[in-house]
């Protein structure tokens, strides 16, 4: 099946679209599984996912679940004090979030409710963002925490054996 569709997304405005084969799902889930290792995220590891309904949220998800890190998908939705307690209370490591989403027509920032809710949260030392609006919002970084999705991707490679896991495991 390696070249029938996997994902089929379809974004906010015409044009806005992606098919992702299994091919390249599996490419770019061993890719992102690749980048958490290379940020220190090993089996057991908790990774918060703050995104929206996007291609990166299955394949951060699934990058988790192939190194033996246990994800936390945290409704894109939410206030920065609801991801905050979520974070707090099984104490991520990493976060993925973008830079911002749509409500219809208009660009949101997202990056601003993480970091909002990472100034309380000191179990986090990265933040991995996705570029979702580009130059419709200021992002603002923090350097030595904040890392660009493409820029860590780009570089990784995209093969990774998968964790071993025992019956147990979460």
């Amino acid at each position: 099946r390696a070249n029938k569709v996997a994902i089929q997304f379809e974004g906010n405005e015409p044009g806005d679209d992606r098919a992702i084969t299994y091919k390249q799902l599996h490419e770019a889930v061993c890719k992102f599984a690749n980048v958490l290792k290379a940020q220190g995220i090993q089996k057991g590891d908790r990774v918060t996912l703050f995104l929206p309904m996007i291609p990166e949220l299955a394949i951060a998800m699934l990058a988790c679940t192939r190194i033996g890190a246990i994800h936390s998908i945290v409704f894109g939705g939410f206030s920065s004090d609801a991801l905050r307690d979520r974070i707090q209370d099984c104490a991520s490591k990493l976060i993925v979030t973008c830079d911002g989403t749509f409500r219809g027509a208009k660009a949101v920032p997202q990056k601003d409710s993480a970091d909002a809710a990472v100034k309380d949260c000191p179990t986090i030392e990265k933040q991995i963002v996705v570029k979702r609006v580009g130059d419709k919002i200021k992002v603002n970084w923090t350097e030595g925490r904040d890392l660009w999705w493409d820029d860590v991707m780009a570089p990784a490679s995209a093969e990774c054996a998968p964790e071993e896991m025992d019956a147990e495991d979460p």
